[in-house]
């Protein structure tokens, strides 16, 4: 968690940094996460001094639960015990996000501070005890009804700012020469105290990316993970996690569409995100030929829907992994399965968790055999000692860029 820090005369970012953290070595932290201030420092001035990565979370942001679905939500560090409705989806490929409801209570004791419009206070959800959910408030909205007053909470995990906002000002130009993906990224994050993890190969090093003006850095890394065949989401500790698609082989569960826990299978496809030849093109640089790489869809035959993009920031064999990272994200996106549960676990006994396969049955919804499906994301609500989740399911090698060997519907 950021806090803040008041200048005094003579103060010097190295000096802050030593007081700070302990080392001067992180004055450039305190530097880039205040664009606009610069030495030497007026006494007064208020500083921002952004979390150090490398440090553990605080453990005071988790609350100990007297049972293993005991559901805890903590707002700057203190739980909130009034909530109505909490909805909270995990992802891979895309950062964590909650929201809630409560009765609005404007009169009591404490309610103003926690609710506090543009306060961006930590925001934290356990279950048993265990983080599920670390991040930051985002949207504060009463609602005023004939009956009664709501507050409606919404926030995402701690990388989210990432998608929010752009490298500090004092950080441009913004360009990389021959580094890998985690060197990039953890710069990238280090104004922000976001950490970095990473569970697979970093793959080879990028020749020369630079983030221009305007670029959030999420969409930059995203993009460059994608070159990786690596896809980008959140912990519940709030690190940025990059990580390879899980294949198939273990499933979590077994579900059929008329047997508990399953309450619907709902298909949705999406025609016009299917194509027959995926092709990337290699930038033309001065005196060189730029490559090109296709790859054809063997579940199209006979049709004609081709689709060609420029495969940014690749030399050579890195635009096949890029093109195959293509193909797997046309699958990934032509179509999509929502299975509603009335759990929050699994068969195992553990939270629904992304990046995770369980096999489906659902003649119904066109799944005519067994079928294993990556779970893109969860979603996770509970209303009245009520618990519900839906699975969105997505085609194996969605991430990974392996063409999936049959269709849910070839049966």
């Amino acid at each position: 968690m950021s806090s803040s820090y008041t200048t005094r005369a003579g103060d010097t970012f190295e000096a802050i940094a030593r007081r700070q953290y302990g080392d001067e070595r992180f004055a450039l932290n305190i530097a880039q996460a205040n664009p606009g201030a610069s030495e030497p420092l007026f006494a007064g001035t208020t500083l921002t001094i952004p979390s150090l990565p490398s440090l553990p979370r605080d453990k005071n942001l988790q609350a100990f639960g007297s049972n293993e679905n005991e559901v805890a939500v903590l707002i700057g560090g203190q739980r909130f015990r009034f909530w109505s409705d909490v909805r909270l989806t995990r992802s891979v490929d895309a950062m964590d996000t909650l929201g809630f409801s409560a009765p609005f209570e404007a009169d009591a004791p404490g309610f103003r501070e926690t609710f506090e419009p543009f306060s961006y206070k930590p925001l934290v959800v356990t279950v048993g005890g265990d983080p599920l959910f670390t991040g930051t408030l985002v949207g504060i909205t009463p609602e005023v009804g004939d009956k009664q007053r709501t507050i409606n909470v919404s926030g995402y995990s701690l990388p989210g700012v990432l998608n929010d906002c752009t490298p500090p000002a004092s950080s441009y130009p913004v360009e990389f020469n021959s580094v890998n993906l985690q060197s990039i990224a953890e710069q990238l994050c280090r104004p922000f105290g976001i950490s970095v993890e990473f569970t697979d190969n970093l793959g080879p090093v990028f020749e020369r990316v630079a983030v221009g003006p305007g670029n959030t850095v999420l969409s930059f890394l995203s993009d460059l993970a994608r070159q990786r065949a690596l896809v980008v989401s959140s912990t519940p500790e709030g690190a940025l996690l990059f990580q390879q698609s899980v294949e198939s082989g273990s499933p979590v569960a077994v579900l059929r569409e008329d047997s508990s826990p399953v309450l619907s299978v709902s298909p949705s496809f999406s025609p016009q995100q299917y194509f027959s030849h995926v092709t990337g093109l290699e930038p033309v640089l001065l005196g060189t030929e730029g490559s090109q790489y296709t790859v054809k869809n063997p579940h199209l035959v006979g049709v004609t829907r081709p689709v060609t993009f420029k495969a940014k920031d690749t030399q050579g064999g890195d635009v096949k992994t890029s093109v195959e990272a293509k193909l797997g994200r046309m699958f990934g996106n032509m179509v999509a399965y929502s299975v509603s549960v009335n759990t929050w676990r699994d068969a195992q006994g553990a939270l629904w968790a992304p990046n995770t396969t369980v096999k489906l049955l659902a003649p119904g919804a066109m799944v005519y055999e067994s079928y294993e499906f990556i779970i893109r994301s969860i979603r996770f609500r509970r209303s009245d000692n009520k618990e519900k989740a839906v699975l969105d399911l997505v085609l194996p090698g969605s991430f990974s860029g392996k063409v999936p060997e049959v269709l849910p519907w070839a049966g």
